[in-house]
């Protein structure tokens, strides 16, 4: 146990480099990758029948998110190693012990980060398709207008910083379990997965799933919510994506490319 908090929780900036950088570089390979053999090689006939990921352009297009996955990855493993170092030498507000604050509060911590996370969110989102703020960082992401797995790295380091931004900022104004902060970080990759894959299995309408995502980046206007739908709801920019974009698990469209 000692020598696993010590690979996972280095005393040292230079550690916390590391272990950031190479941490999310296998998180995004085993979650964008599995997500990408499954959906788009071995059940492609079935979910993206007529698609052919072997063209010189779809390669094209992959070689540009793994490079901008790389970017992002490194760059973001730089801005939040400062973070990650004053949580493990204990300069922030995440506790280790969950006694210490008592399993209510470790159960309402989850509501109060998704209260407050969700309009923190949705703002900077929004702000980020500002024309200023949309082509200098953004644009980096929506040049991927038809999304795929791998698409759920590929932004511009300080883009999604900036919309994780809220999650660590609440590591230092509340008390959070270690394992409430680290669930909703590692989540957000999970979640970016999710929505970019181009095949919803849930259609909630408070939640702000796969098919609403690609109507994001098909039109850039409409539904910026990070998990859920509120906040595109509340502020008048929330769009339903039924008939207008391709959804692999209802094939609404006979070609996925839009």
């Amino acid at each position: 146990m000692q020598m696993l908090r010590a690979i996972i929780a280095p005393e040292s900036m230079v550690g916390s480099l590391l272990v950031l950088f190479f941490g999310g570089a296998l998180f995004y390979l085993f979650t964008s990758g599995t997500s990408y053999l499954y959906y788009c090689v071995w059940r492609r006939a079935r979910f993206f029948p007529g698609w052919d990921p072997n063209t010189k352009e779809e390669r094209g297009v992959r070689r540009q998110e793994w490079r901008w996955a790389f970017y992002n990855l490194l760059g973001n493993a730089v801005i939040t190693a400062p973070i990650h170092h004053a949580i493990v030498t204990g300069r922030s507000r995440i506790y280790f012990d969950a006694g210490e604050r008592g399993w209510g509060w470790y159960a309402a911590s989850i509501f109060v980060v998704l209260a407050v996370t969700e309009p923190l969110v949705y703002w900077a989102h929004r702000l980020l398709h500002h024309p200023v703020l949309y082509k200098r960082f953004h644009l980096a992401h929506h040049r991927f207008r038809t999304p795929s797995p791998w698409t759920s790295m590929a932004f511009h380091p300080l883009d999604s910083f900036a919309q994780a931004a809220p999650h660590h900022l609440l590591a230092f104004i509340l008390p959070l379990h270690v394992s409430v902060y680290a669930f909703f970080i590692m989540f957000l990759q999970v979640w970016s997965t999710f929505i970019h894959e181009r095949v919803t299995w849930v259609r909630w309408g408070a939640v702000n799933y796969t098919s609403l995502h690609t109507l994001h980046h098909k039109l850039n206007k409409y539904n910026y919510g990070q998990f859920f739908t509120f906040s595109d709801r509340l502020f008048g920019t929330y769009k339903s994506s039924e008939g207008l974009v391709y959804d692999g698990a209802d094939r609404l469209e006979p070609a996925p490319a839009e």
